[in-house]
Formats: structure tokens, sequence, C-alpha cells
């Protein structure tokens, strides 16, 4: 009896292509290509793209049909988390937390707020690991504006929709876009000005 793709179990291998993908991504990062493997539809939910604490890659069965540049989208910005231990930081807290809860559940909470809003609000907690996640992405697809064409591929073929919190980081992602803009332009113009004019060099 055939599988149905929604149900899909942990472990199964993706396509080729996504494989290939990501040994791109990580070639072109200069980091180890990390474990992908597939995860049923209904544990996924809308997300096209997962990170296990162990730096492992889930990818959802509906995200197959993405296209090639958000494919490589998702791939990059689930590797990003990985580059940067998202997963890792925010299972050791939870496993802290519970460890700490069974011996004193007041001490739990304080250590647990202070350690949420010292580590993980800096170091990657909800938006800002995401953006994080998209920069790492932004670097891999050329430009912060292919990572917005290619995330609202994704929520087109998964049927997410726009957040509030997406939107934002679409704001950042817009602003970093812009700076460096603005950094080619300072540096063509200095370029330019260091030049000397043809004019100049001919009357020598």
């Amino acid at each position: 009896m055939k599988q149905s793709k929604q149900n899909t179990p942990c472990g199964v291998q993706p396509p080729q292509e996504w494989l290939d993908t990501t040994a791109s991504i990580a070639d072109q990062l200069n980091i180890r290509a990390p474990s992908v493997t597939m995860a049923p539809a209904w544990f996924m939910g809308p997300n096209a793209g997962q990170t296990l604490p162990n730096g492992r890659v889930l990818v959802n069965p509906k995200a197959l049909k993405l296209p090639d540049d958000a494919r490589r989208y998702v791939l990059a910005h689930e590797i990003g988390h990985v580059t940067r231990w998202h997963g890792k930081a925010a299972f050791l807290a939870f496993a802290a937390l519970v460890l700490l809860y069974a011996v004193n559940p007041a001490l739990c909470g304080l250590v647990g707020w202070t350690y949420i809003l010292a580590v993980l609000a800096p170091y990657g907690l909800g938006d800002r690991a995401e953006f994080q996640a998209d920069a790492t992405a932004a670097d891999v697809l050329g430009s912060p504006y292919a990572v917005i064409r290619a995330q609202r591929e994704v929520i087109r073929v998964m049927g997410a929709s726009v957040t509030p919190q997406r939107k934002r980081r679409w704001e950042r992602l817009r602003a970093m876009a812009q700076a460096q803009t603005e950094r080619e332009q300072r540096s063509i113009s200095h370029g330019q000005g260091s030049e000397p004019s043809g004019d100049g060099a001919a009357g020598e």
C-alpha cells in the first residue's frame, strides 16, 4: 500500500534535489551539511522546514511542491538556525527549567525568566532568531529582496498567512537591502573619486 505524503515518517530522506541544494548551501557557507529528513505534515503544521536541537533539518511533504528558489530559501533559512544554535539554545533552556522545577518551582520561575531575558532574547528567541536565519538566507540567495520573494512563494504553497511578525521582518530585510545599496553606492563613488580623470592623464 502506497504511503501518503501527509503521513511521511521521520527519517525518510527528501528527494535528491533537496539533498543537492543542502550540499550546495553548505559549500557556499563553508560548513558541514546538516542531515535533512522528511517529517509528517501533521507534525510540521504550516512550516515548510524546521530545525531540531541536534541540528537536523525537517522538511514538510507539502514543501516538495516549492520551486527551486523557494526550496533554496527554506533550506538556507533552516541552516541559518543550525549555524546559530537556535534550536539547541531553546532545548537546553527547556531541559534546565524542567529539572529545576522538580527541585524548586519558585527558583525555576526566577531563573527561567532571567535566562529568557538575558540569554535567549539577545541570542535567538522569536523574531530575532527568525531574522538572523533570514539574514543567512539573504547571504545565500544574494539579496534580502530575494528572501522576501521566496517567502511569499512559500506562504502561497503552504497555505500560510502573513503574520505581523513576518511583516516586521520584511521591513528589516528591506532596510538591510537599502543599507547594502547605500554601501555599494558609496564604494563606487569613492572608487571613481580616487581614479585620475582622462583629461588629466592625457595632459601630463
